[in-house]
């Protein structure tokens, strides 16, 4: 493991979670620490010490912060800042922690404010491996614990979160792909002890995601896949869309796959998902304001996502604000090209195209602020009181669009624009518009354009959009249209000052 955090992880224990009626796995209090030899004495402490590491997740990556890893930083805060979501984060003390969206915004990871939190990102997401790698080393000498299919599922998805987790920190910590696939980007852990492990190549590390994730997927396939559940009778298995599920590796596969620039498997594990018909693309508008209940999510379409009871106070905190500024993508008239926009900036990601006013996601992810009506913020995660159980607290990780795309753009790799274009269509008709006509698209270069074009409307608030830009090392001036000085690492979150000092 990283040198500098042996200390921390050299006596391990893991939270236990309480297992309770219908209720989220997670939606309860950890109960104290429990020693790890206890813990794993029968099944159901592998399980609690499995949906501990899920619990993590939602932790915020300081002692002293308020949003969580996934659900605040990886999400709708920080990164969802570094692709320019929000149009007024360069406004001082907007969102909260003062000027922390304000310095996010000009990509200054040394400032004081920001340099904490890097650091506290690859702490929280190593210390989650650490207790993934607890697990793993010893549940198969303790097997003959299990049950029904509970052993692959339990092993199964600690195994894909050990992927996603070290993904996650090659994206953030790493060179871009186009750029730095050679280069050490971080170190790929699969032991669990007090041993230092070496750096790896970026390249390395993509291979050592992919080996975890098929190893996940043959685990995970020989478990229960006939449904996705809401809730059942066992606990654990309920809201299959709350666990990385044989779906969800399958997406994970797909995305690792790209990021790598293998376009062959990255389209198969796409296109496999698609194919399941486990997670359907929305047929109407499943958010509109005036439906009783508005599914701002389109939760049918999210393969994972992490669970939170926090999310409505993140939404408070960030976005729906009763006092401060909000974070928001502005309604004030900007200029484009020197004409005077009238519907304002909030029109600029939706703009492209015709129809572009019947865009769901246009329609539906924009509303008034609390306190201040003439304020239109970002919505997605509003949780009206009325919200259905399973929609609740639910922050998107994976869904399933992003596969769409992704066959997209093996499409566009491969020259073939007819098949990107219908996969993009797929998803823009799911989305309340027209169709694109192929035939007006002669160039792979102008498929790539209404790709990002998507990527920027269905992601906002997700914080996946930078790590698109990033994967294709996109010139972030130009992309996000910023006035302000890029500079020339933002792409690459420091390595902390005592990893370097220990492992290097």
């Amino acid at each position: 493991m990283p040198k500098h955090l042996m200390a921390v992880y050299s006596v391990m224990v893991l939270f236990m979670a309480t297992l309770c009626g219908c209720n989220k796995f997670l939606d309860v209090a950890p109960k104290d620490k429990v020693p790890q030899g206890k813990l794993f004495s029968d099944e159901q402490g592998f399980k609690d010490a499995l949906n501990g590491v899920y619990l993590g997740m939602d932790k915020p990556a300081t002692s002293s912060g308020v949003f969580g890893l996934y659900t605040g930083d990886l999400s709708m805060g920080f990164m969802s800042t570094l692709a320019y979501d929000y149009d007024n984060a360069a406004t001082p003390n907007v969102g909260s922690n003062a000027s922390f969206f304000t310095t996010a915004y000009a990509y200054n990871y040394a400032d004081v404010t920001i340099k904490p939190e890097v650091t506290a990102i690859w702490n929280g997401m190593y210390y989650n491996i650490a207790n993934l790698n607890n697990m793993l080393v010893q549940i198969d000498d303790k097997k003959s614990l299990f049950t029904g299919d509970s052993y692959n599922r339990v092993k199964g998805e600690a195994t894909a979160l050990r992927a996603l987790f070290h993904f996650d920190l090659a994206r953030m910590y790493g060179q871009p792909p186009v750029t730095g696939m050679s280069a050490p980007a971080i170190p790929y852990v699969t032991r669990y002890g007090v041993t230092s492990t070496p750096f790896s190549s970026l390249s390395n590390v993509l291979d050592s995601c992919i080996r975890d994730l098929a190893a996940a997927k043959d685990m995970l396939a020989q478990t229960d896949t006939s449904a996705v559940l809401k809730s059942v009778d066992d606990a654990f298995t309920s809201y299959t869309q709350n666990h990385l599920n044989y779906w969800a590796v399958e997406a994970l596969m797909a995305r690792v796959y790209l990021y790598k620039g293998d376009m062959a498997n990255a389209g198969k594990y796409a296109k496999a998902v698609i194919a399941s018909g486990k997670f359907p693309l929305i047929t109407t508008n499943v958010a509109l304001q005036t439906n009783t209940v508005r599914d701002r999510l389109f939760s049918q379409e999210l393969l994972f996502s992490v669970y939170s009871s926090n999310v409505k106070n993140y939404n408070l905190n960030l976005f729906n604000k009763s006092s401060g500024t909000p974070l928001q993508i502005l309604t004030t008239p900007i200029v484009v090209n020197g004409v005077k926009d009238t519907v304002g900036n909030k029109y600029l990601y939706y703009r492209k195209g015709s129809g572009a006013a019947s865009d769901y996601r246009f329609i539906s992810w924009f509303d008034k602020n609390v306190a201040t009506s003439a304020v239109v913020v970002p919505s997605k995660y509003f949780q009206d009181d009325n919200l259905p159980y399973y929609m609740q607290g639910n922050v998107p990780v994976i869904r399933v669009s992003e596969m769409y795309y992704i066959v997209a753009e093996v499409a566009k790799a491969n020259g073939d624009i007819p098949t990107g274009v219908a996969f993009l269509n797929n998803v823009r008709q799911a989305r309340g518009l027209s169709m694109l006509n192929a035939g007006g698209i002669s160039t792979t270069d102008s498929l790539s354009s209404e790709i990002m074009a998507e990527y920027r409307k269905e992601f906002v608030q997700e914080g996946q959009t930078f790590f698109y830009y990033k994967r294709l090392n996109k010139d972030l001036r130009v992309v996000t249209a910023t006035t302000a000085a890029v500079p020339a690492g933002a792409y690459v979150f420091p390595i902390p000052d005592q990893e370097n000092e220990y492992n290097h």
